[in-house]
This record gives C-alpha cells, structure tokens and sequence, in this order.
C-alpha cells in the first residue's frame, strides 16, 4: 500500500475550458482608473483650463478674421474707381522706366562687348600678318620691360639657403602635436 491510497483526484471537466481568454484586462483597467483619479482630484480645474482655452480661441480667430476682412476691403473701397485708375496708371509708367533704364544698360553693354570683339579681331588680324610677314606671333605674356628684368634678377631665397637645414627661424617648420590622453582608447 502507497501513501496516495487516500487520495481523491477529481477530474471535473468544465473547470479548464478549452479556449482561455482573460476578461478583466488590466492595462486598460490602470489607463481608466489612472484618468479617472486625475479628473476627481484636479477635475474642476481641467474644466475651468478647457473653458478658458475654448473662449480664448474664439476670440482670436474672430478678431483675426476681422482683421482679414478690413485688410481686404480697406484697401480697394478708400479708393475711387479713378483713383485706382490713376494709382495703376503711375505704377505703370514707373514699371516703364526701369525696363528703359534695364534695356539702356543692356544696350551699352552689348556695344562695349562689339567693341571688345572687334579689338581681340584687329589683334589676331595683325598677329597673322606679322607671321606672314616672318616677324612671328605676338608674344601672349605681357612683354618683359627693363623694371620687370631687373626684379627677375632678384631671387626669393637667400643665397645661405639650404633645404636640409630646415626653415632658419625658431619655431618654424613640422612640430608634431602633443598626444591627448583625455579622449580615451588606451594610450
């Protein structure tokens, strides 16, 4: 004989139905109680804040309205039917004269680029009749004069110069920046 000889095991088959669901879902359960505890304790001041806002919001978009609206009729019924046409009429006549002046600079501009052309083609002209004259092209670079020879005799460097030596001058030349410890990665 086992222990388990006194034991009763009651097999009831409606106590695990066959589907579970869970019926009292909790989270939605603390979201509400949490929303309701709020509304108890600060509720007339949620009121007073949402009654507040609602009659600022009124207000301004009504006085931005009015604002629109005076904006848009202010501005064609000050004027007489003749005034507006005079008022276009001027405006008109000034849109005229800055296209003159636009298309004057124009004008002189393109007769200045004629010109320019017409030098760089007299140029080359000249330049091909020298070359067949046997006196060659002319020379591109601007040609040397006695001030420029005399500066090209001057050199940069010092005639002690040597570019092993390093720069001359204290402080001068490749100087490796120090290692800073400070942002981390080791050493």
């Amino acid at each position: 004989m086992s222990s388990d000889d006194g034991v009763i095991i009651d097999h009831d088959p409606q106590e695990h139905p066959p589907v579970l669901t869970n019926n009292n879902q909790p989270f939605l359960h603390n979201i509400v109680s949490y929303i309701w505890s709020v509304f108890e304790g600060h509720g007339y001041l949620i009121l007073l804040g949402a009654i507040i806002t609602y009659y600022l919001y009124q207000k301004s978009v009504d006085h931005l309205e009015k604002k629109i609206q005076k904006k848009k009729d202010g501005a064609q019924s000050n004027l007489s039917p003749e005034e507006q046409m005079n008022r276009m009429e001027a405006m008109r006549r000034a849109r005229d004269k800055l296209q003159a002046e636009v298309d004057a600079a124009a004008s002189a501009e393109a007769e200045k680029m004629k010109e320019r052309e017409e030098l760089q083609r007299q140029e080359k002209i000249e330049d091909w009749e020298r070359h067949k004259k046997g006196m060659g092209y002319r020379s591109k670079s601007s040609r040397p004069t006695a001030e420029t020879s005399s500066k090209s005799s001057k050199t940069l460097k010092p005639e002690n110069f040597s570019p092993l030596m390093g720069h001359g001058s204290s402080g001068g030349g490749f100087r490796p920046s120090r290692p800073n410890f400070s942002r981390g990665g080791g050493g």
